[in-house]
This record gives C-alpha cells, sequence and structure tokens, in this order.
C-alpha cells in the first residue's frame, strides 16, 4: 500500500514559507522573449491555502455526509479567497485603467488568479508577500488517440470493453448508474448523438448547470473535434432505439466542459474544475455534482505539477468528494513517460492514472497485454514503494468502438479510451454504494484490480486491470439473507380510477439496503406466494429509500367501484427476496359524470374590443367519484399566441358552513386539482411542477444540516394551532406587486406578509375573502408539532428557506417533510420530500392581501407526492397558453376562462375546438365549438407606443386596417416648446385588410422630456392626429465605454460614451503596444450619451486599444477597450 505523504500544518488555513516567489521557467522565458507593452496571461498562486489534508482527514473522522463534506469544503475555499483576495484585487484594479493590466479573474478552488498584463506588472507581483508560485498560463494538449477508424454500421451490439471490466455483471444487478452524474473535461460532446442526447442533465435543469465553455462561451453542447463524444460514449453511450451500448454505466447523465479546443489555456481547465465542484451555485447541494470527471489532456511543459497549482486544484476537487481519473498518456514504452500533471501521487488514487491494455488479447489469454504506446511510470514526483508507482490502474484502450462523430462511431486507440471506463465504473459503483466519496470508490477499484504482467502493482499496469463487479463484492459481502418483510402496506387516497400505496421501507443487512420492490395487485385476496405471482404486477423503477423511509406509489388505471388486493415483496442487491408483506385493500370510487357548459361560444367584435369568457366543466356525479379531465384547443385558425386561457376553481359552499370548521370533527369535502401547471391568475401569477416538461427541478436541500439554520419558535400559541411573529427575510421581496421584508408563519403549513392574528387550521378554497390573506399555502391543513417535528428557517444569498421536518397532521398522524423557497426575484419553490400522511384533505397555492386574486393547485384533492417541486411565478419561462388537466371530485366545478384580445386580429371569421376528453365512461369527449367575426373597420391605429435606448427614442404603431393610407407624419415637440417639428414621413400601404406594423427610430436628442404624435395623412390629403405620447431621455446615470461599431473597420468607427454629469473628458487612441496614436477628445463634454469618429485611413491594419479618462466633481473615470482595423 501507498503511505500518505505528510504535511504539518497549525490550521486549516495555511500558507507556503515565506520566500521568494517560485516563478516557472516557461514564465521567465516569455518576460524574456516579451516587448515592455506586450500582454502575458499568468497564473498567481497565492500563499494562503486552505489545508486540505488535514480537513479531508476531519471529515472522514467525523463520519461526514457527502452533503456536509461539499458544503464545508466549498465554503472554506470561498471563505479563504475572500479574506486575503482583497489587497491583489485592489493592486489589480488600480492598474485597469492605466491599462497595464488587461484582464484578471480570481478563482476559489485554489487561491489564485489568472492575470493577463504587461511585463511591469508580472514583475512587481513577484515581489509581493503573498503570491507563492507564479506560472504562464500555458496551452494544454490532448492525450491524442493513436489510431483513428470509422466504424462501418453492423450488428449493434455491447462494446467488449464494457464486459473486459465485467459493468455487465452490473447491470444484472439492477446497477446502471441510474441517478448518477459523469463529466469529461475535453473537446466538448455532440449534442445529437442517439447514444448520448437524451441524457444531457441539461435536458431537465439549466445548461450553465450541465455545460461549460469558458473559451467560447457557448450555452449548448458541441464538439470541436470528436474526441469527446467518444470519451462520453464510453462512460455512458447508450441508444434506446437500438440497444447498441458503448458506455459502462448506460443510465447515468452526463454534464461537460468543453476546454481543449480554442484557447486551451491551465486557467480553462481550473475554471472547469471550480465548475464541477457547484455547477448550480448552491453548495448545500450535491445533486448537480458529478461522481467522477475523467480527463484525456496534459501540460507538456509544466515544472511544478508535484506541488503547484495543479496540485492544490485536484486536491480540492477529491475533497469535496469528486473522483478525478487521468489517461497516462500515450507517450510510451519508454520509463517515466506519463504526462503531466498525472505524476501527483498524494495517495494511493489521487488524481488516478489510468493505463491502456488491448482488450483482444486480454479475451485471447494473454496476460500481457499493455498497449506499447501507453505512458508508464514511475512518477515524477518522488515517493517510495506503490507511491512512486504510475499509472495506478489500467482499462481497454486499443481498437475501443465508441460515439466519435455527430451521430455515427468511430474506433479509437489511446489512454484517453481507458480513462472513462474508469469513469463509467465510478458511477456504477456510486449507485450501488451513494454514500461513499469518489476517493472511496477508487479505492475499492484500485483493490482489486486484475493483475497483470510482472506480478504485483508495476508500472506498466499499476494494479492492474479494473474489475468493477470485484469493487462492487469488496464494498458489501454477499449475502443469503433476505430484506425484512414490508408490514404496513396500505392502500388510500381512491379516486375513481386509482388508489395510492404507501409503505415503510424494510430492513435489509446490505450495504446498500433494500434495492427493489415486487408489487402485485389483484380483485382477489393475495394471501401466499401462488396467489402473489399469478396477479398483476406493477413496474417500480425508481431508488428506494433507505430502511425506514416512505414509499408511496400510485396505482392508476383501475376500474370503476371495484375494490383492490396489494402485496410487496422486497429485494436487495444479492437478489434476495422478503417474504411477503400483508395485504392490503382499497375500493376505487364510482365513475364520474361530466357536464361542459355552454355548449358552444360565438362573439361579434370590432378591433380593440377584449372579450373573456367562461366554458365550465363539472362533475355532476351524485355517487363520490373524481372526474379526470384534460382540456385542448384544436382545429384553431386563431393566430398563433393570442387567445390567452387559464383555469379558475369553482369555489366549493359546503367548506363555508360552519359545522365543517370543528377542530375535533373534521368533515371530509373533496375538491378540485389540476396537474401539471396553471394559471395565470389576475395579476400574472402561473405555476408548474416537476413532471411537466420544463418544471422545476426537484432537488432537496436540507437546511437542518446546513449551521446557519435556525428553529423557529411560535411565540403564538401551542405548536397545534401556533404562528410567529416577524420572520425577517433578509432582502426584499416582490409578492402581488407589493414589496415585503418579512414573513409570518403558522404551525399549519401556511406562511403570510400580512402579520396573523390566527393560526386558522381550517383550510378552506383560494382565493377567497377571509383570514389568511396574502398567503403562500405549501400545504394548509390541521397539523401538530406537539408530539415531533422541527421548523427552520434559513437565508441563503438571495434565497430565504423555511422547512418543515417530520412535522404531524392534528392528533399525531404522519410525518410530513417540505419546504418552501422564496428567492429574491419573487420565484416561489416548494419541496415536498417525505409526505407520509393522508394528502387529500389540504389546500395548496397562492393568494393575494385582498383575498380576491390567486391561484389554487390543490384542494382537499389527491395532488401532493413525495420528490415533487412546485413552482409560482408571474413571469414563469414556460409557455402561457397551454391548457392542461385536473381532476374534479363530484360536486366540483372548474371554468375554462378564454380571454379573446380582437385588436390582435385581422378583420375575418375564426374558429377552434375545445375538446374536453375525461374518464366518463359514457361520455369520454365533450367538443365545444368556439367562434369569432370581426368586422372591418378603415384606418385604425390600435396602437402607438415609445421606448427610448440611450439618447434614440423608437416609435412603434400598429394599424388593424387602412383605407387609403398615404402614410404618417412623425412630429416631435420638446417639453415647453410651443410648436411641433416635423420629424420624419412613413409610408403607409394604402388600403390593407391586414395588421401592420411600423416603426421609426429618432436618434441622437439631448437629455430632456419629449411628445409624439402621428399625422395620418390620406391619398386624397385629409389627416387625422394620434394621441399624443411622450418619453423622457433621461442623462445616463453612470460613466460607460461603449464598443465601437463597426467593429473590424476601415476606415472610420464610431466611439459612444455616457457621462452622468458634466466632465472634463479625454479619449486617446493607441497602438496594441501602448504607443499614442492620436487623441480623440479633449474638454469638457455635457452630461449625456456622447460619440467620436475615429478615422483612421492613415494607418495599419492591426489591433489598437481605446481609453477614455473623465474628470468630474472629485471623481475620475477610466475605462479601456480593444478594436481592429483590418484593410
Amino acid at each position: 500500500m501507498k503511505k500518505l505523504l505528510l504535511f504539518f500544518f497549525l490550521f486549516l488555513v495555511t500558507s507556503f514559507t515565506y520566500s521568494q516567489v517560485e516563478i516557472s521557467s516557461r514564465l521567465q522565458q516569455a518576460l524574456n522573449k516579451a516587448n515592455q507593452n506586450d500582454y502575458i496571461k499568468v497564473l498567481v498562486l497565492l500563499r494562503s491555502q486552505v489545508d486540505l489534508a488535514t480537513l479531508d482527514q476531519q471529515l472522514y473522522s467525523q463520519k461526514s455526509t457527502l452533503q456536509q463534506r461539499a458544503y464545508q469544503v466549498i465554503t472554506a475555499l470561498k471563505q479563504n479567497a475572500e479574506n486575503t483576495q482583497a489587497s491583489l484585487k485592489s493592486y489589480l484594479n488600480e492598474n485597469l485603467e492605466s491599462a497595464a493590466v488587461f484582464t484578471y479573474q480570481a478563482f476559489w478552488i485554489s487561491n489564485m488568479f489568472v492575470v493577463e498584463a504587461k511585463p511591469q506588472i508580472i514583475n512587481e507581483l513577484m515581489t509581493r508577500l503573498d503570491v507563492a508560485e507564479m506560472d504562464l498560463d500555458a496551452f494544454l494538449e490532448l492525450d491524442r488517440p493513436e489510431t483513428v477508424e470509422n466504424y462501418i454500421e453492423g450488428t449493434e451490439s455491447v462494446e467488449p470493453g464494457v464486459k473486459i471490466i465485467n459493468a455487465h455483471l452490473l447491470w444484472a444487478q439492477g446497477i446502471t448508474g441510474q441517478g448518477r452524474i459523469v463529466m469529461g473535461i475535453d473537446t466538448g460532446v455532440h449534442p445529437n448523438h442517439p447514444a448520448l442526447n437524451f441524457k444531457w442533465r441539461g435536458n431537465h435543469v439549466p445548461s450553465n448547470q450541465a455545460w461549460f465553455d469558458p473559451g467560447g462561451g457557448t450555452t449548448t453542447p458541441s464538439d470541436c473535434d470528436g474526441h469527446g463524444t467518444h470519451t462520453m460514449g464510453t462512460m455512458n453511450g447508450w441508444s434506446p432505439t437500438t440497444g447498441d451500448t458503448v458506455g459502462v454505466a448506460p443510465d447515468a447523465e452526463w454534464i461537460a466542459a468543453k476546454t481543449i479546443c480554442s484557447s486551451p489555456h491551465t486557467s480553462n481547465s481550473i475554471a472547469a474544475f471550480q465548475w464541477a465542484m457547484d455547477p448550480d451555485g448552491n453548495p448545500l447541494t450535491i445533486s448537480d455534482m458529478p461522481d467522477a470527471i475523467s480527463n484525456s489532456w496534459y501540460d507538456p511543459d509544466v515544472t511544478n505539477e508535484c506541488s503547484g497549482i495543479y496540485k492544490t486544484t485536484l486536491d480540492a476537487v477529491e475533497a469535496s468528494g469528486i473522483a478525478v481519473i487521468f489517461s497516462a498518456g500515450n507517450s510510451g514504452p519508454g520509463t517515466s513517460t506519463i504526462t503531466k500533471p498525472k505524476n501527483i501521487n498524494t495517495n494511493d488514487v489521487n488524481v488516478m492514472c489510468t493505463a491502456a491494455i488491448d482488450g483482444a488479447l486480454y479475451i485471447g489469454g494473454n496476460t500481457n497485454p499493455v498497449a506499447s504506446f501507453s505512458s508508464r511510470g514511475p512518477s515524477l514526483c518522488g515517493g517510495t514503494g506503490s507511491l512512486l508507482i504510475k499509472p495506478e490502474v489500467s482499462a481497454p484502450g486499443v481498437n475501443v468502438r465508441s460515439s466519435g462523430s455527430a451521430t455515427g462511431y468511430t474506433v479509437l486507440s489511446g489512454t484517453s479510451m481507458a480513462s472513462p471506463h474508469v469513469a463509467g465504473a465510478v458511477a456504477l459503483l456510486k449507485q450501488f454504494a451513494p454514500n461513499l466519496t469518489g476517493k472511496q470508490i477508487l479505492e475499492a477499484l484500485y483493490n482489486t484490480a486484475i493483475d497483470l504482467g510482472t506480478a504485483g502493482e508495476d508500472n506498466n499496469y499499476g494494479r492492474g486491470l479494473i474489475d468493477v463487479y470485484a469493487a462492487f463484492l469488496s464494498l458489501g459481502t454477499a449475502d443469503s439473507t433476505a430484506p425484512d418483510p414490508v408490514v404496513d402496506l396500505s392502500a388510500g387516497d381512491p379516486t375513481s380510477n386509482s388508489l395510492t400505496l404507501q409503505w415503510t421501507v424494510p430492513y435489509d443487512s446490505s450495504m446498500n439496503g433494500v434495492t427493489g420492490f415486487d408489487i402485485r395487485y389483484s380483485t382477489s385476496p393475495i394471501n401466499d406466494s401462488t396467489t402473489f405471482y399469478t396477479a398483476a404486477q406493477l413496474p417500480f423503477t425508481t431508488i428506494p429509500d433507505t430502511a425506514g423511509g416512505m414509499e408511496s406509489y400510485l396505482v392508476e388505471g383501475l376500474s370503476f367501484a371495484t375494490p383492490y388486493y396489494f402485496s410487496i415483496k422486497a429485494k436487495d442487491v444479492w437478489g434476495n427476496w422478503s417474504p411477503l408483506s400483508n395485504s392490503a385493500t382499497g375500493t376505487t370510487l364510482a365513475a364520474p359524470q361530466i357536464s361542459v357548459t355552454p355548449s358552444s361560444l360565438h362573439h361579434i367584435l370590432n378591433p380593440m374590443d377584449v372579450v373573456i369568457d367562461t366554458i365550465t366543466v363539472s362533475n355532476i356525479s351524485a355517487n363520490p367519484s373524481t372526474l379526470d379531465f384534460s382540456v385542448t384547443l384544436e382545429n384553431n385558425t386563431f393566430p398563433d399566441g393570442v387567445v390567452s386561457a387559464r383555469y379558475i376553481a369553482k369555489h366549493n359552499e359546503l367548506s363555508d358552513l360552519p359545522e365543517y370548521s370543528l377542530k375535533n370533527n373534521p368533515q371530509e369535502i373533496n375538491g378540485v386539482s389540476f396537474d401539471g401547471s396553471g394559471g395565470p391568475d389576475l395579476f400574472g401569477y402561473k405555476w408548474k411542477d416537476s413532471n411537466e416538461p420544463n418544471g422545476p427541478q426537484y432537488v432537496w436541500t436540507d437546511i437542518t444540516a446546513n449551521p446557519n439554520a435556525v428553529a423557529v419558535t411560535f411565540a403564538n400559541g401551542t405548536l397545534d394551532d401556533g404562528y410567529t411573529n416577524a420572520i425577517p427575510l433578509g432582502f426584499n421581496v416582490k409578492f402581488y406587486g407589493t414589496e415585503y421584508s418579512n414573513v409570518y408563519l403558522s404551525t399549519n403549513g401556511f406562511l403570510s406578509f400580512t402579520a396573523l392574528t390566527n393560526a386558522t387550521y381550517t383550510n378552506a378554497q383560494i382565493p377567497a375573502v377571509g383570514i389568511p390573506e396574502n398567503m403562500i399555502a405549501m400545504f394548509w391543513d390541521d397539523l401538530d408539532g406537539r408530539t415531533q417535528g422541527t421548523v427552520h428557517r434559513l437565508q441563503d444569498g438571495n434565497k430565504f428557506y423555511i422547512q418543515f421536518t417530520n412535522w404531524q397532521k392534528y392528533n399525531a398522524t404522519g410525518s410530513l417533510t417540505f419546504q418552501v423557497v422564496i428567492n429574491q426575484n419573487g420565484k416561489i419553490v416548494v419541496y415536498y420530500n417525505n409526505m407520509n400522511a393522508t394528502l387529500n384533505s389540504a389546500t395548496v397555492g397562492i393568494e393575494n392581501a385582498a383575498g380576491n386574486d390567486g391561484l389554487q393547485v390543490a384542494y382537499n384533492a389527491n395532488y401532493i407526492a413525495n420528490n415533487l417541486a412546485l413552482e409560482f411565478a408571474s413571469e414563469p419561462d414556460w409557455l402561457s397558453n397551454n391548457l392542461s388537466s385536473g381532476t374534479l371530485f363530484n360536486g366540483n366545478s372548474v371554468d375554462v376562462e378564454l380571454t379573446f384580445h380582437a385588436e390582435d386580429y385581422p378583420v375575418g371569421s375564426y374558429a377552434m375546438d375545445l375538446v374536453v376528453a375525461s374518464n366518463d365512461p359514457v361520455t369520454s369527449t365533450v367538443t365545444v365549438p368556439v367562434t369569432m367575426e370581426i368586422s372591418i373597420i378603415p384606418v385604425e391605429l390600435t396602437s402607438f407606443v415609445a421606448n427610448n435606448d440611450r439618447n434614440n427614442v423608437t416609435l412603434n404603431w400598429s394599424t388593424a386596417t387602412e383605407t387609403n393610407n398615404s402614410g404618417f407624419q412623425v412630429e416631435r415637440k420638446l417639453n415647453g416648446a410651443n410648436e411641433w417639428t416635423n420629424v420624419s414621413f412613413v409610408s403607409g400601404k394604402g388600403t390593407s385588410t391586414e395588421r401592420n406594423n411600423y416603426s421609426y427610430m429618432d436618434k441622437s436628442l439631448a437629455v430632456g422630456k419629449y411628445s409624439y404624435r402621428l399625422k395620418q395623412v390620406d391619398l386624397d390629403g385629409t389627416s387625422e392626429y394620434s394621441p399624443v405620447i411622450e418619453v423622457d431621455v433621461n442623462a445616463p446615470d453612470e460613466y460607460t465605454l461603449y464598443q465601437n461599431y463597426p467593429n473590424p473597420f476601415n476606415p472610420s468607427t464610431t466611439i459612444e460614451y455616457s457621462l452622468p454629469e458634466k466632465a472634463e473628458v479625454i479619449i486617446s487612441i493607441y497602438t496594441a503596444i501602448g504607443e499614442l496614436v492620436t487623441t480623440l477628445v479633449n474638454g469638457s463634454v455635457e452630461a449625456g450619451y456622447q460619440k467620436a469618429t475615429f478615422n483612421a485611413s492613415a494607418l495599419t491594419s492591426g489591433t489598437y486599444i481605446y481609453q477614455i479618462k473623465a474628470v468630474s466633481s472629485g471623481r475620475t473615470f477610466v475605462d479601456t477597450k480593444k478594436m481592429v482595423l483590418i484593410k
């Protein structure tokens, strides 16, 4: 075994010994060759670094969770950077003004900067006491494959290399990488490859959490070479249409960083590692972090790989819990040919380096199948014994087929092909052992590798060929002990066609506990194995909770008014099945009866009219039942995006009766729920949940694990029916247009932005006038915290959390864990984690302060489920006109409100069908014809608006129809002036029955308030004036130097700048090496938006720099930009 190198530090935040700054030889060479005005891009490592070795050891000794580990490592790194970077940032900012520093970027993953500056600055940085090392921001290179072959499409198959490492044996156990994430730092990924496109994590999370391109700035995946696509395919490539499997972990998702393309600087790879540690910007979450990062690049000239910037960076990634894997390099077969920085060897698996073997030779029985090109050890970073040995392990890397082109496959050879086998293996093992760190997983692969070549660990193979199945067995001992049986299976929450099963996950002695369930149902009792295996099976495809956790399963497609019987068996990873569970029984409700009124809609409108009408959908069955319905707009001839629609739940009068508000005599009032999305309300709020495309992602952040979380106390009342005084948010947030800084919380699962006077245990439909109002109803029901449970709050940056944990319903029943997150931008997200109770007796939604506007998602109906996210937003980023679906209990109705904006239509007749589909067995579809007619009106101005951009005003106007229209005279008047000025004439369309849009830009205006009007002139000379509109051209509120235009240019270009006040202005033009070319402006300039023209007729092609210096009352503004002259 390797022994750890020992480092002695006094504190977790430590400093390098105060000695002369270490300067790399390549940086010194670059300085020697540079002119005084050249810019050099350098990496600057500060002395103050987090002692990651000590912190890592403490986290292991404390048995910290992965979430705790990631949070503590990331926050320690960020805090150290914040505490120590201010002085250097100030110095760099000062030199930005003189253009001695062109740009810089600060990092926290390693306490360092990348600085692009002139030699004078580089030399001054060498003398700073806070700087430890400096290196050139060098270009990196791929471990370029040795052979490239286009793959002739033939029989689809499982790639042999995947079987060589025994991945298929884990697949047989149901371990396929589901729920795990792999990452490549490479040339990118082709986004449309059929083996990869559907598994990009960016399909369901914001793209900036799944794709990182520091050099190109792109927001969606691409590949400049095909290398990155090939390596990603080896990690998790699988085609669902053909079954072709080239990846080790076919059900894992992928994220990627594109750094080895244009400008493949070291700093871009460091930025990629930093991004990988916290893609969503929230250190409390780990579901966004990759389990493994595969790397196939190297730095050919780095001189301090063993102790410098690479080591501090990679140590941070690994300390956060991520496995880092590198290709060994393709420089073999000589000794010590491992490419850099893979020689780093802090411990057994630090920067795990992977050699390549020839899989065909291995399958044929060859015990020495190392590829000749595979780089060999020993490590250049010293050490003794196995610490000196590199690589750590081996994997197939010769003639590896994978997704190497845009949509097809290629065959490549190289250690680049071996490394992703290890990354995929990590993803498989993380599914089995999700609570282990990347280091612990790599140790399992290292310790169970198959020895090849010379006996024992050697510098050709390391420990040998990875065997993911052997590693799997090492993490848990196979046994024949079955899981305990499920003993509390229940079937409840009936609808006309569904029942909801709930049960507690039983105990199993295996490391990963219960791994699956066999769920059976029948219309006959299930009381033994014979009746169990003859009953119908239900698919269970999710990963079970840990022992003691609650599972729920919605059984749909059942018959009306029918009793059903259910039973379950649990299994462990070794294939042991538990005894039969208790038998649970439930009966579905009766069939619903649909009513849709009116049977048709018809309107005759004039342009400019806005008409609102409703179609009511009701469940009029006299028996307990649920109507599942969906609404679609079909055969639509209306212009796209014009008809808006929303659902409005009709008020159930029963809930207002006094006998229904008695706490100790609760009555069942069934209601309404909507599926997926809904709204808008009158204010414009809409909602959408995580079950819908583009809905919010369910990411549970347990704030109780955060040391900054505060327990909520209910100063008024009891933990049964209590409420708080003001709880500060930590920022201001708008709710229904009003700004608030506090919230008030009830024990009964709702909060208000208005001070509460009652805990209000009886839930009701919303919106409705009466207490409570101005509320977010996360789960408004009669809840009770006297027996168990906690409530915590946390402000984390621009987010405010409130979390109920293991809270109960009245009389100590059930267990409910949920939280609401209020974002400073006004977005509200509710997360439902473990909802083990009767869930169809609560209200979910939002309501304004007056009680006359709101969104009801559910009222006393089945909607809430475990692992559900629900988002409310007034400006949501999903489509506004999609109708959806929902459920109505008998006696309830919903209005489908349609709004027709006639001003957006050309004249004519329009029609569509509003189709309501439901589970009514008699009337499954109801079609309501909707028609509208718009009459013809001569020249009609439908809109006239003005918008300003700097000192330009853009006028936009529209007409519904035109008759003999010659055009429009645009007239302007400055505030205080008596006369109108003719600005321009815009020709009309003559006679037209179509909507026409016009635009005119009034440019380069002085600061002031302006009035505009249109004089519409007919062909016969008659005219008519439009209403007058006003617009302010304000002085800018900050100094700004804009990018010149055009750019590149020849021979002239315009430079614009803004001044918030009168100032003395100098605008100078310099060559790229800092020689003054000319001074464009030198004198006093009034406040406003200004411009200057630069004529470069006498100059040669090249890059030039322009700089502004503006001096006013005690303030100096300096800014610099580049421009390019091309002749």
